[in-house]
């Protein structure tokens, strides 16, 4: 919230919602929210793809300090993300797993 009173217009979050409980966690999405919604931008620094999905208008991917993937959220979906950072066709692995 200093970064409000402040008028930051960038907030850097690395790994906000690490080791937190599930209602400070919504806290802090919450809060995000509204930062974004405020018209500030917000680099949200997570493993978690889930919380991304939550907040993110863009994802960036990245794999040792090189961006490898670039999509907005209303173009991609959590299958497409997890394959890129993966490697792997995460679609054709859940395909294997429901027919063994």
């Amino acid at each position: 919230s200093r970064a409000m009173h402040f008028f930051a217009k960038v907030i850097i979050l690395d790994e906000p919602t690490n080791n937190l409980g599930v209602e400070e966690t919504q806290g802090v999405l919450r809060f995000v929210k509204e930062v974004r919604n405020a018209g500030h931008t917000v680099l949200f620094i997570t493993h978690n793809i889930h919380h991304v999905f939550q907040v993110a208008d863009r994802i960036l991917v990245m794999r040792r300090g090189e961006v490898i993937a670039e999509r907005t959220v209303a173009d991609t979906d959590l299958l497409s993300v997890e394959s890129i950072i993966t490697g792997a066709d995460m679609s054709e692995l859940l395909h294997d797993a429901k027919t063994q």
